[in-house]
C-alpha cells in the first residue's frame, strides 16, 4: 500500500486547518471593530436628532475598517468555498450590516438599500440568490440586519424624549410602521428570521406607548 496517499490527504488536512484559524483570526478581529463602531454609533441616543451629524463623522473611520476585515475575509475565501465557512462569519456580516442600516437612518432617516450595505463594505449583497461567484452578504444576512434596526428604533423613540427631542418619536413611528408593513411582504421561510420578524411588534408596541404617553401629556398634537 502506498502511504503517500496519506501524506498528501495529511497536507491538505494541515491546509484547511490553517484556513480555518486565518478565517477566526479575521473574523475576531471584525467583531471586535463592529463593537468600536456599535459603541460610537450608540452615542445617537444620548444626544438630539440635531447633533447625529458628528457622531456619523466620527465613525466613519471604523466603517473604513470593518471595510478592510471584510475585504480580509475576501482575500481568505475562495468563491468555491463561500458556503463551506460561512458560517463561521455569517453572524459578524450580520452585525455590520446592522451597523451600516443604523448608520444611514440616523444620517438620511431612509432605510438602507443593498447598495449603501455595499458601498459601505465593499461586499454586494446577492438579492438574487444566484450562484455564489464571489464573496457576497446574503440576503438573509441583510433582512437580519433590517430587523435589528426595529430594536435600535425603538430605543431611539425613548432616548429621544429623554433629550427632549419631542418630535423625533413621531418620525421614527413613521418610519417603523412602514417598514413593518413591508415586511409583512414577505414570506419568510427561514426560521430564524420568522422568529425574529415575530419579534418586532414588541418593538412597535414600545414605539407606540411613547407616542401615546407624549400625546397624553399633550406635549404633541
Amino acid at each position: 500500500m502506498d502511504v503517500q496517499v496519506f501524506i498528501d490527504l495529511q497536507d491538505r488536512l494541515d491546509l484547511e486547518s490553517t484556513l480555518r484559524e486565518d478565517v477566526k483570526d479575521a473574523i475576531k478581529e471584525l467583531n471586535k471593530t463592529c463593537r468600536l463602531a456599535s459603541a460610537k454609533l450608540a452615542k445617537a441616543h444620548s444626544v438630539p436628532k440635531s447633533q447625529t451629524r458628528e457622531i456619523i463623522d466620527a465613525v466613519a473611520p471604523s466603517f473604513q475598517a470593518i471595510r478592510k476585515c471584510i475585504s480580509t475575509l475576501v482575500g481568505l475565501v475562495e468563491p468555491v468555498a463561500f458556503y463551506k465557512y460561512h458560517d463561521m462569519w455569517s453572524n459578524a456580516v450580520q452585525n455590520a450590516c446592522a451597523l451600516v442600516v443604523f448608520a444611514v437612518y440616523l444620517d438620511h432617516a431612509r432605510l438602507a438599500t443593498p447598495e449603501d450595505i455595499q458601498e459601505f463594505l465593499g461586499c454586494r449583497v446577492n438579492t438574487e440568490n444566484n450562484d455564489i461567484a464571489e464573496f457576497v452578504i446574503t440576503l438573509e444576512e441583510y433582512l437580519h440586519a433590517l430587523i435589528s434596526l426595529f430594536s435600535e428604533l425603538s430605543r431611539l423613540a425613548v432616548n429621544s424624549v429623554i433629550v427632549n427631542d419631542i418630535q423625533r418619536p413621531q418620525e421614527i413611528s413613521t418610519f417603523a410602521s412602514d417598514l413593518y408593513s413591508g415586511f409583512q411582504l414577505l414570506n419568510l421561510k427561514n426560521d430564524s428570521l420568522r422568529r425574529r420578524f415575530d419579534s418586532i411588534k414588541y418593538d412597535i408596541k414600545k414605539i407606540e406607548e411613547v407616542q401615546y404617553d407624549l400625546r397624553v401629556r399633550g406635549l404633541i398634537v
